[in-house]
């Protein structure tokens, strides 16, 4: 690991957090550095602190981890890609820019590790049968309050109707707030092929809804 080759410190640092990292063991937080920003924490990072990045992992574990349940269906298959995630950023930040912003840099490593998982595991996307795929958002909101029923009833139609680009899109730019800019470096397409994208997934949900409310 090229952050271990560094210094002393950042080895035995680097080793002990990418171990947490794998057996799924959420980092100790000192605090004092919650103000910087991801991009400040990532280069401290690359310049081998592992404290920098135990924040980082902190700070969006549970946005990925939600983006990932939506792609892979399963709370089970989401925690193993968060992990799967998180070791592929520690072992190459060297390759992240700070010119870049790290959180679509990291969900762009979460979305690629969700596609090849879902390729050795021989069920695409597209080849979920019509049960899987009803589960796919509806199981992100299915422990919230009756006041978030409409928003469940929404995702679970999502989840059934839209494509796999189409669901990702809406995920990031309205659950999680990604710009379209943002939205199209992690699926890696143009941004006006995204507002395109985001277009036909709403228009197609407004479709849907009179005769499906469920």
């Amino acid at each position: 690991m090229a952050l271990e080759k560094r210094t002393g410190q950042g080895l035995g640092a680097s080793r002990s957090t990418v171990a947490a990292v794998e057996r799924g063991v959420r980092p100790q937080m000192v605090g004092g550095d919650d103000v910087a920003t991801s991009e400040e924490l990532a280069r401290r990072a690359q310049a081998g602190s592992a404290r920098a990045f135990e924040l980082l992992y902190d700070r969006y574990e549970r946005s990925l981890w939600r983006f990932l349940r939506v792609l892979a269906g399963s709370a089970a298959d989401a925690d193993e890609l968060t992990q799967q995630t998180f070791v592929r950023a520690w072992r190459h930040l060297d390759r992240y820019r700070p010119a870049w912003s790290f959180s679509t840099w990291l969900f762009t490593i979460g979305r690629r590790q969700a596609m090849s998982w879902h390729r050795t595991a021989a069920r695409g996307p597209r080849a979920l049968d019509d049960d899987h795929r009803r589960t796919l958002v509806a199981r992100e909101v299915a422990d919230a309050a009756d006041v978030e029923e409409q928003r469940q009833n929404l995702w679970h139609l999502a989840g059934r109707v839209l494509t796999p680009d189409q669901r990702s899109a809406l995920w990031l730019r309205y659950a999680e707030g990604l710009t379209t800019l943002d939205v199209a470096s992690v699926l890696g397409k143009s941004e006006a092929s995204v507002r395109v994208v985001l277009h036909r997934a709403r228009r197609k949900l407004a479709e849907h809804l009179d005769e499906d409310p469920s």
